[in-house]
């Protein structure tokens, strides 16, 4: 597993699309949990210089160097590895959300 040092390294290697990508996953939803993704649809609306099909095919490189998972064929979902990416570019750490469980129904 690569060093959070190298990360940095690759991080600042990236296209600016692959930065951008990354980045808007907590400015989208700043709240949002570990590995929550968003559609192809709402990162278009968020990065706007960057074509529909642009997203698409950047999001699938992200995906096959495991960075990114495409679930359903619409959701980008970060991995763990693309969670740690996203710390490292925007300084933000998705939130570990808790709530209290919820009792049984009575039987």
């Amino acid at each position: 597993m690569a060093t959070d040092e190298q990360l940095k390294s690759y991080a600042e290697s990236l296209p600016p699309i692959y930065r951008e990508i990354l980045a808007a996953f907590p400015r989208i939803a700043p709240s949002r949990g570990p590995g929550y993704g968003q559609t192809f649809q709402t990162l278009e609306v968020d990065l706007e210089s960057y074509s529909f099909g642009e997203i698409i095919q950047a999001c699938e490189q992200l995906a096959q160097r495991d960075i990114v998972e495409i679930k359903h064929t619409n959701f980008v979902c970060p991995t763990e590895l693309g969670e740690r990416l996203i710390g490292i570019i925007t300084g933000q750490s998705a939130l570990v959300v808790r709530v209290p469980e919820l009792p049984a129904l009575p039987t």
